[in-house]
């Protein structure tokens, strides 16, 4: 075992490989993160942040290349074994929420748990208690309709978070954010990153996030670029 939480080895992702019109969107990152740290990634629209993110999560596979989480390897994962480890491992938290709008507070940030197999009770039970934690226990049954911007992203870290994963990916979380609600949420991320000693990613375009976290990966046109 190592300190490393992440492990990126010459990772490639290319889409529509062998035609005319493919894109080489990663080209050999290289990249490890160990755990607790609070990472931002960085660079201009089209680098290849979001991608590389995707494949952190395993929401996307690599061309070629290594992708180890907690030293686990999972580039050759199946969609089953990858559903799977996603579910039990990692948290994402997303710029436009992806609440279900039929469900209250509560109901979205159990999803997770119930899809591991916990009892309903028990489900309910720590849904309510991280909300809580977050600030939003006047809110637990109030649907996304009737919540701040501020709010619902408060329900998706809560979602993120309540399953305990090693690894939180965040795609950027503070983008349809005011600048406000874009302090709150920071700080609630710093907050998570200093207390649990969670391991936090987050893609942005923003300076002001990047100069939040303790570490700056920067990409360009698919590559590690600085830091």
């Amino acid at each position: 075992m190592t300190d490393d939480i992440l492990i990126l080895e010459d990772l490639h992702k290319v889409y529509g490989e062998g035609t005319p019109n493919s894109v080489h969107a990663l080209r050999g990152i290289n990249l490890r993160i160990k755990k607790g740290e609070m990472v931002a990634i960085m660079g201009p629209s089209g680098c290849g942040k979001t991608t590389m993110l995707n494949i952190c999560g395993g929401l996307d596979t690599p061309t070629s290349g290594t992708v180890k989480i907690n030293d686990i390897d999972i580039s050759t994962y199946d969609d089953t074994k990858m559903t799977r480890f996603r579910r039990d491992n990692v948290g994402f938290v997303f710029q436009l929420f992806n609440l279900f709008d039929y469900m209250n507070a509560q109901e979205n940030v159990m999803i997770p748990l119930l899809a591991q197999g916990m009892r309903y009770s028990e489900a309910t039970r720590k849904a309510t208690m991280i909300l809580r934690e977050v600030g939003l226990g006047d809110r637990i049954y109030h649907s996304p309709s009737e919540l701040s911007s501020g709010q619902q992203q408060r329900v998706a870290v809560s979602r993120a978070l309540v399953t305990h994963p090693v690894i939180i990916l965040g795609d950027e979380p503070t983008g349809d954010l005011d600048s406000v609600t874009s302090e709150d949420i920071m700080e609630m991320f710093k907050r998570i990153n200093i207390d649990n000693k969670q391991t936090l990613i987050l893609v942005t375009h923003s300076k002001w996030i990047g100069d939040q976290c303790g570490r700056i990966i920067r990409l360009s046109d698919g590559r590690v670029v600085g830091e």
